[in-house]
């Protein structure tokens, strides 16, 4: 990738790659799964400074950070803006991972821009648009160096045009780029903008052979030609091996329409162009920004390897209510067959550059100004969480976690490299976490906050309804069964508040989640044994801060029940007088609503008559306002899997919130 954000990668036994019947490398064990944790916000202090241009690449061997990019001086922490101890360096330089102390012997000179940057654990690849290495012009567009610095001359191989990415994956040095062939020695071999080769020789590998061809848009006219030139712009290989996902200019693949993203089954022997296609990048359905080749820009993949996401640029163009994907980072499920992401979080007009999956966050560098903003076009609208060019989004729902160092925007953060150790970030600015940090910084797992667990609610359990046909209301507790029938008789759990102008509830973790007739949502910690209830603290809806009242289409005091979903990090709602069943998403951790609106499948059930709901043990329990009597029905994998069935018929489930307790 462009943007070496180099990655979330296994460690791979050796016996499984023989089996495949490949070289056999030192695995690094960089984007490792950090489980329920995100980075410290606070950067470390020993770094040292990049005083011009930008760090584009970042990576790591052994205890050695590898930083490239563009510029030409580096100096020691510290010691920023006294350039009496600034050092040449040109275009790569490398220093200690824990001291950061600059390794004086290592220099190799680049003659050029370096975009990209892999390792097999003992060698470094890079590859960018530089024309010499040491002044020599033989050496051009890729190079392969040892931990030392020193060209390793055994390794030939020059692209006819640009590299964008290098990626070492099981035994094969893959590139992406602008080039259509590759000469390794004396043999030319044609390649369209995609590689694969031997890491001892650089050699060309016959079995990856997928041409890449055409342009995003053959009417835009870039640099001086018309549709610009093909190329891949960012690609990034599971740590598995099989997958490939590739972003760029380019309209085919293999001969098969794949506009911008293409994924890529890779065998032991060849290569083939899997059957995952999407239009959602086509130019139909894009007015980005015209001065574009390509408007996406970052792609990683998962630890696991069963998602990727997509970064892009583009410029507003309607957001959400257009279905763009300009100035948006998406989710994308691996084996999906469907057209659409997952997830879609929309800035607002500003470009998200690197991305980084470590699991438990995707981390993503830009120079937005804002998460969760799908309105508005370069201002803050309804749901806007402010975030400066650097955010942790919820891997589940794409919405901004509560991580927020800010950051000097600039261009952006265009290389985002996850360790076991912590986060690097590399950019064009100098200000990061409220310090000075010359366009490369660390930020440590070490100090990091810990994710919260939340776990589903089960059966058999407590039912809590808010009292609605009389005011003031009280908190009802009840007991039911495994299947959600009433098993005893109910009992007062809470006076202290008005219950009947509650609408929609869910618990979490001992914090209670409720909107008010006010149309605001609250959250209050909650007592299961006695019913005991903390101070009411507002959750921030942010409000478009431009008009005055402007708020996320949630009708929080028209809600009828109201419900969280564990597995799909959504609240699923009812509203008064509306048969669906509608969600948006959440995120506990930073309790973040998202300005979104979606309707669930409901399988034809109707809610219209919904009074009260809640989620526990696989199903949805509800009151009835025509009745008043319980239903359940079944629930999965975010959509109604079955049909209702009556569990009460004694008239009494005529409420505005129900909620279980999760433990």
């Amino acid at each position: 990738m462009q943007v070496t954000s180099r990655r979330a990668v296994a460690l791979v036994s050796a016996t499984s790659l023989s089996l495949l019947g490949l070289l056999v490398a030192p695995a690094s064990a960089l984007n490792k799964d950090q489980g329920a944790a995100l980075a410290s916000s606070t950067p470390a202090g020993y770094t040292p400074h990049v005083m011009d241009g930008s760090v584009d690449a970042i990576t790591q061997v052994g205890n050695k950070i590898i930083a490239g990019g563009t510029f030409t001086k580096v100096s020691p922490a510290g010691t920023f803006g006294d350039t009496a101890d600034d050092v040449v360096r040109n275009g790569i330089f490398a220093f200690d991972a824990t001291t950061g102390v600059i390794d004086n012997a290592f220099n190799p000179s680049i003659g050029g821009a370096v975009a990209s940057m892999d390792t097999d654990g003992t060698s470094i690849f890079v590859g960018g648009s530089f024309g010499s290495v040491h002044g020599n012009t033989a050496i051009r567009r890729l190079v392969k160096l040892n931990a030392a610095g020193t060209v390793d001359t055994t390794f030939n191989a020059v692209p006819s045009s640009v590299v964008n990415e290098v990626v070492v994956r099981l035994g094969r040095v893959y590139v992406g780029g602008g080039f259509t062939s590759i000469k390794s020695g004396s043999i030319t071999s044609s390649r369209k903008a995609l590689a694969a080769l031997a890491p001892a020789t650089g050699a060309v590998l016959a079995g990856v052979n997928v041409a890449f061809t055409g342009v995003y848009d053959p009417h835009n006219t870039y640099n001086g030609k018309l549709g610009g030139d093909t190329n891949i712009k960012a690609f990034d290989v599971a740590a598995s091996g099989a997958k490939l996902v590739a972003i760029g200019n380019f309209s085919t693949v293999g001969g098969l329409v794949r506009p911008q993203v293409a994924v890529l089954d890779i065998g032991a022997t060849a290569a083939t162009v899997s059957g995952w296609a999407t239009s959602r990048y086509d130019r139909a359905h894009n007015a980005c920004g015209g001065k574009f080749d390509t408007f996406t820009r970052d792609i990683d993949i998962s630890p696991g390897g069963s998602y990727f996401v997509v970064s892009t640029t583009g410029g507003f163009a309607g957001g959400v209510a257009s279905g763009t994907m300009c100035d948006s980072t998406s989710r994308w499920e691996m084996t999906a067959t469907g057209n659409d992401p997952s997830w879609t979080d929309y800035t607002g007009g500003d470009t998200t550059y690197g991305v980084a999956i470590d699991g438990s966050a995707v981390y993503v560098g830009g120079h937005f100004r804002w998460e969760n903003n799908p309105t508005q076009s370069d201002q803050a609208g309804a749901g806007a969480v402010p975030r400066e060019g650097l955010a942790a989004l919820d891997p589940t729902n794409g919405l901004p976690m509560s991580w927020n160092p800010g950051r000097s925007r600039g261009v952006g953060a265009q290389a985002m490299f996850g360790t076991s150790q912590g986060l690097w970030v590399g950019s064009d600015t100098t200000r990061l976490g409220g310090g000075t940090h010359g366009r490369i910084a660390f930020l440590p797992m070490a100090g990091g906050p810990a994710i919260p667990a939340v776990a589903a609610a089960t059966l058999p359990n407590d039912l809590f309804a808010a009292q609605a046909d009389t005011s003031p209301g009280s908190l009802q507790r009840r007991p039911v069964s495994s299947t959600g029938a009433p098993t005893g008789p109910s009992s007062i759990a809470d006076t202290t508040i008005d219950w009947s102008a509650v609408r929609g509830a869910f618990l979490l973790n001992g914090t209670l989640y409720y909107g008010l007739t006010d149309g605001g949502l609250y959250s209050r910690t909650f007592d299961r044994a006695s019913g005991g209830l903390g101070q009411q603290v507002p959750v921030n809806l942010y409000d478009d801060p431009d008009t005055v009242g402007s708020r996320i289409p949630f009708a929080i005091a028209n809600l009828t029940g109201m419900f969280y979903d564990t597995g799909t990090h959504r609240i699923y709602y009812t509203v008064l007088g509306d048969s669906r069943l509608l969600y948006r998403y959440f995120t506990p951790e930073s309790k973040v609503v998202g300005a979104q609106t979606f309707v669930a499948n409901a399988n034809g059930v109707s809610f219209a008559a919904a009074a009260g709901t809640t989620l526990a043990g696989g199903l949805v329990l509800y009151g009835s306002s025509a009745d008043g009597s319980l239903h359940s029905v079944p629930f999965s994998g975010g959509q109604v899997t079955g049909t209702p069935t009556v569990l009460s018929t004694d008239g009494s489930w005529r409420s505005r919130a129900m909620f279980v307790p999760t433990s």
